[in-house]
């Protein structure tokens, strides 16, 4: 069965959605593309409902990881958390990685930014310094209270955890 947009844009039922978006693997494509969209709710429900399904490294995805990362500046927070958890799952090429690592960046220092885009933000940035330690020296002065102390406690206590596990594991 072929998915509408008005399935996405009214009160959904979770999983009889995600029952329709199985049945035919053409809907899938459809999220991707609706996914890009900055028109909401569909926009960000598309990314939310592809989490769903989406595996790592999901190869229905590879292909569209430029364009998602090219559209971002058009997102609203909420789209923009959202295809951040979905990218975080996925291997992109070096040029995508950079552009990623980049935006990523971009959304953790900007404070005015909701804390919990922060922390999908700043979770990529994390994933980035594991794969390529010799970051680490240069984000440390993104850990300080500039950036910490607009958020909220338990996503600070989560942030300044990962980090130190993260710093604790590069010193090994």
């Amino acid at each position: 069965m072929r998915l509408q947009k008005t399935a996405l844009t009214q009160r959904i039922h979770k999983e009889s959605l995600l029952e329709t978006i199985r049945s035919d693997e053409a809907n899938v494509l459809l999220l991707l593309e609706w996914g890009i969209l900055p028109e909401q709710p569909l926009g960000w429900r598309s990314v939310w409902m592809l989490r769903q399904l989406l595996t790592k490294d999901d190869p229905r995805l590879k292909k569209h990881i430029s364009t998602i990362i090219d559209c971002f500046s058009l997102f609203n927070e909420s789209q923009k958390r959202e295809w951040l958890k979905v990218l975080k799952d996925q291997t992109a090429n070096d040029d995508e990685e950079g552009a990623l690592f980049d935006l990523a960046i971009s959304e953790w220092k900007n404070i005015h930014n909701h804390p919990a885009l922060r922390a999908s933000a700043v979770a990529i940035v994390f994933e980035m310094v594991l794969k390529y330690p010799e970051l680490k020296n240069e984000l440390a002065h993104l850990m300080g209270d500039d950036y910490l102390n607009h958020l909220s406690p338990g996503i600070k206590k989560g942030v300044m955890r990962h980090w130190d596990k993260l710093t604790n594991k590069l010193r090994i």
